[in-house]
């Protein structure tokens, strides 16, 4: 009797639990680039991520890739952040032309001196609206120009 109460408590809890797992998805595509040189630092932000400027929480959501020389000729690489939860997502990408881990700005002005590009369409401050997507299914294709 015992061995069937613990099969059945073992088999309501594995119910039970895997109806709380989170469905996850994947999140890939393309950056395409100009300067034959340096890394790419790529971040799947949410909103409250990209208006603190800062870096994603998540180590699981930032991406350093460093090109192969046939990367750099082409001047194209490609990104895919895996295990990517139901909501909505931009991406912020750089070309860290120094390799010193990090968006570099003009001391003058205040812009950035190194390539940035986001999701959706391209533009400087990346306003969430334009930028935003939804995770909830596989998405592929995104394109990035930087």
């Amino acid at each position: 009797m015992l061995k069937v109460l613990v099969l059945i408590w073992g088999f309501v809890f594995a119910i039970s639990t895997s109806a709380y797992a989170q469905e996850t998805f994947t999140v890939s595509g393309e950056i395409s680039f100009q300067e034959e040189k340096g890394e790419f630092l790529v971040y799947l932000k949410t909103q409250e991520e990209l208006e603190e400027r800062g870096e994603p929480a998540l180590p699981s959501r930032s991406l350093v890739i460093k090109p192969n020389p046939q990367q750099l000729q082409a001047k194209k690489v490609t990104f895919k952040f895996v295990a990517v939860p139901k909501g909505f997502y931009c991406i912020l990408c750089v070309q860290d032309l120094n390799k010193n881990g990090k968006l570099d700005y003009s001391a003058q002005t205040g812009i950035p001196i190194e390539p940035l590009g986001y999701s959706g369409q391209a533009f400087f401050h990346g306003q969430w609206e334009d930028i935003k997507f939804e995770v909830d299914k596989d998405i592929s294709g995104i394109e990035i120009k930087l």
